[in-house]
């Protein structure tokens, strides 16, 4: 169902370069040098390597949903190729296993080869790869894609086994690059059933993962929106589809009233008799899942939360700022 769903919408976008000429002597990184160091990065204050915040998509326990999560690694040269290396069983960094989260890529998968030239990263992975369950393939496809573009020279991905376009055991397309304008998490809404009129938002929901929380982006498929603030509000108060293993820190009891726009914030207006259980657990979960949601909204750099008027209040000592904006470092784990 995933794979006629992206065809439709593969359909509907323009068409796209494929770029699918083979890894020229497997070379490292040749063009479009990465920085070691992008913002947020550290260096360890004792002697020893220098450390580089790196953000990898890896799959919760149960294999239902990709988690983007920020990991400091030993910066070596090729850290877009080490960064994969990351991803495979055996080489998961422990941080990252002990917050229940699960390896990308299946136990001995190397990689070959790996170029990068004018925004298109070539992966030559070895046999082993393809050794994952086929129901696992979108998340694998979609982790590889996520955490190589999160590196600012790469916006596109071709995936090579032993330099050769692979046959996918679950069937994706190894002829086209593979990006992100799909989405990550895909959902489609129980009221579309014709996918030529609509739309995809973005919405960040919460996943326990051992012993952590953290907060998941869902591309939702809806109607297409007559206002996209609104309903990026409306759906983020219907919450995550259920079966999906997420839940939502908006407090039960409230509805919207409305979402309205100032200048470049948007103001969430609640009503009702809400449950504000948790306090300052609450508040920050609350703050968080509301920033990272509207700011993915284009021109929109900050966010408020009203209820009845009000900006809530959690409880003696816990402050929730009157408006906030999207958090610098979110889903750190170390």
């Amino acid at each position: 169902m995933r794979r006629v769903l992206l065809l439709i919408l593969l359909f509907l976008l323009a068409a796209m370069p494929a770029g699918c000429s083979l890894l020229p002597g497997r070379q490292e990184e040749p063009a479009n040098e990465i920085s070691p160091f992008p913002e947020g990065d550290m260096q360890s204050e004792a002697p020893g390597p220098k450390l580089r915040e790196t953000v990898f998509y890896l799959p919760d326990a149960p294999w239902r949903l990709l988690i983007p999560v920020r990991i400091y690694i030993p910066w070596e040269e090729g850290i877009a190729k080490a960064t994969l290396r990351y991803c495979t069983a055996g080489n998961l960094p422990d941080a990252a296993a002990a917050a229940g989260l699960a390896p990308l890529l299946p136990a001995g998968t190397r990689v070959l080869g790996m170029s990068i030239n004018d925004g298109l990263a070539k992966v030559d992975f070895s046999r082993e790869f393809l050794g994952y369950p086929t129901e696992h393939e979108d998340l694998i496809l979609d982790g590889i894609t996520y955490t190589l573009t999160e590196f600012p020279t790469i916006d596109r991905v071709k995936i090579l086994v032993e330099q050769s376009e692979p046959v996918f055991p679950g069937g994706a397309n190894a002829a086209e690059p593979f990006r992100r304008e799909f989405g990550l998490n895909l959902e489609v809404d129980d009221d579309v059933d014709d996918f030529s009129g609509t739309g995809r938002i973005t919405l960040y929901f919460l996943s326990a993962a051992g012993d952590n929380i953290f907060y998941v982006p869902v591309t939702r498929v809806i109607a297409t929106p007559g206002d996209l603030l609104q309903a990026v509000a409306q759906e983020l108060l219907a919450g995550p589809k259920r079966g999906s293993g997420l839940f939502t820190a908006i407090p039960a009891g409230v509805s919207l009233q409305t979402v309205t726009l100032e200048g470049s914030k948007a103001v969430l207006h609640l009503a009702g008799v809400p449950s504000l259980e948790g306090r300052q657990e609450a508040a920050a979960r609350l703050r968080q899942q509301v920033a990272l949601t509207f700011t993915e909204i284009d021109g929109i750099t900050e966010a408020a939360v009203l209820i009845n008027g009000k900006v809530p209040d959690f409880g003696p000592g816990v402050h929730f700022p009157e408006s906030f904006g999207r958090p610098k470092q979110w889903n750190l784990v170390d």
